[in-house]
């Protein structure tokens, strides 16, 4: 049975779902005196980020659609800002991605309904700025930046 486009968006919408949960836990569980058990739910973050990811770079194929390139770049770089976070145990930092992922369902849905009118593939006017830079050479504020 093959994958339908509707399939991947509700992979996605459920992925969104459970980013949010696993960031609402690891910011609520910020006390350090209380010492909560926080891999378990940083891996669930990982996994749903990486899911985020391959299903948007999925619909950016499916649809020929770059737009979606643009979310799963952007969902990449969430997930190194989210590794830089649990490193520090900054988790309080974690809150802050929460309104991300309820924004990225908003974003998701009208992306996925509302006409582009265009007909063919819909490519990126300045393809340069999506790239993904390592750490090393600093960080460059453009589309999807997250800090």
């Amino acid at each position: 049975m093959a994958t339908t486009e509707q399939d991947i968006l509700d992979r996605h919408k459920q992925a969104l779902s459970e980013a949010r949960q696993a960031c609402q836990y690891l910011g609520k569980n910020a006390n350090p005196e209380y010492v909560a058990l926080r891999g378990p739910h940083y891996k669930k973050l990982k996994e749903a980020l990486d899911l985020l990811e391959g299903s948007a770079r999925q619909l950016a194929a499916y649809r020929g659609d770059a737009r979606w390139l643009r979310i799963g770049i952007h969902y990449a770089k969430v997930m190194r800002f989210a590794q830089r976070k649990f490193v520090r145990q900054a988790w309080l930092d974690f809150e802050r991605l929460m309104p991300m992922f309820e924004n990225g369902l908003r974003h998701m849905e009208d992306l996925a309904t509302r006409k582009t009118g265009t007909t063919g593939l819909i490519l990126p006017n300045n393809p340069s700025s999506w790239l993904i830079l390592p750490d090393h050479m600093g960080a460059t504020r453009g589309p999807g930046t997250v800090h």
